[in-house]
Parts: structure tokens; C-alpha cells; sequence
């Protein structure tokens, strides 16, 4: 199994977790639901993160993988990727990842379950990203990765690079 297969099934089992610590807390404490726009606010931006989710995958697909990741049975990158959502953040998967997760909490529309599922996720996201993927990203790109570090913020983008960017291309 590949490293990027044995990180998916950690956050799933994390994200399981979450969910159903979030359900329990909520059963027990006996808190009420949040009104129905709330819920429905959810949903619309759990779908909506769905977009930028599926083009970074395409991205990995197309601009960042090599035969050797093929192999794996999982998409790793073995090339920087720069271009499109790149260019405004680091990491826009991790970003998408957490505002679906969020947005999940929101759908489920309970406060105990919203806040268990908002901290829980951004905590794994935070932790993974600066305890293991940033690293590994500096040890496998090096000089080209710590200048793109400077140009381009890891989790939130700017407002003036959205605007730039074309992501018809």
C-alpha cells in the first residue's frame, strides 16, 4: 500500500471519528439542531467544494505525475505544481478538504458535531501540513519549493491572485 493510500485511510477513519464524536456529544448533551438555512448553507458549499476538490485532482493527473507514481495505485506528485489553483495557494486540496468537512458540520446541524468536526479536521490539516507535508514537499523539491513558498501562501490565497488567475487554462 502507498504512502498516499495509508494517509487517505488515516483521515478517513480520522474524519469518521469526528463525525460520529461530534453525533455522540450531541445525543448526550441533548443540544438542539441549528435552523434549517444553516443546514442548507452547508450543503451548498459542501457541493460547491466539490469543484476545487476534483480540479486539483485533475491537476495531480495531468501536470504532476510520473510513471513511477502511476505505479503506486494512488496520485502522488513527482512534479512542483505551480499553475491554476496553485498559483493562489499551496495547497488548495487541504483547503477544500476543510471547508467541506465544515461544511459538513453544518449539514449535520448540530453544534457539537460542527465544532468536534471543524476543530478535529483543521487540527489534522494543520498538523499534517506543517509536520509532514511541508517537509517532505522542501526535502523533494528543494530550492524551487522555498521560493514558491515566498510567493504563494499555503492556505490562504489572496485576493489579487484569484482575480489573475484564468483558470480556463
Amino acid at each position: 500500500m502507498s504512502t498516499c493510500s495509508k494517509r487517505l485511510m488515516l483521515w478517513l477513519f480520522l474524519a469518521g471519528a469526528s463525525i460520529a464524536g461530534g453525533i455522540a456529544a450531541d445525543i448526550i448533551l441533548r443540544t438542539g439542531p441549528f435552523p434549517v438555512l444553516v443546514r442548507l448553507l452547508g450543503f451548498a458549499v459542501m457541493v460547491l467544494a466539490h469543484f476545487p476538490l476534483k480540479r486539483t485532482g485533475k491537476l495531480i493527473k495531468l501536470l504532476g505525475q510520473s510513471n513511477l507514481a502511476k505505479s503506486e495505485g494512488w496520485v502522488c506528485t513527482n512534479r512542483l505544481i505551480t499553475k491554476d489553483l496553485y498559483q493562489c495557494v499551496r495547497h488548495p486540496d487541504h483547503v477544500g478538504i476543510g471547508i467541506f468537512m465544515i461544511s459538513l458540520g453544518l449539514l449535520i446541524g448540530y453544534p457539537c458535531s460542527f465544532l468536534i468536526i471543524t476543530v478535529v479536521q483543521w487540527s489534522w490539516i494543520l498538523g499534517f501540513l506543517f509536520l509532514v507535508e511541508e517537509p517532505e514537499l522542501v526535502e523533494k523539491f528543494g530550492a524551487e519549493y522555498k521560493t514558491y513558498c515566498q510567493q504563494v501562501p499555503m492556505l490562504i490565497p489572496k485576493p489579487i491572485d484569484l482575480q489573475k488567475m484564468n483558470l480556463g487554462h
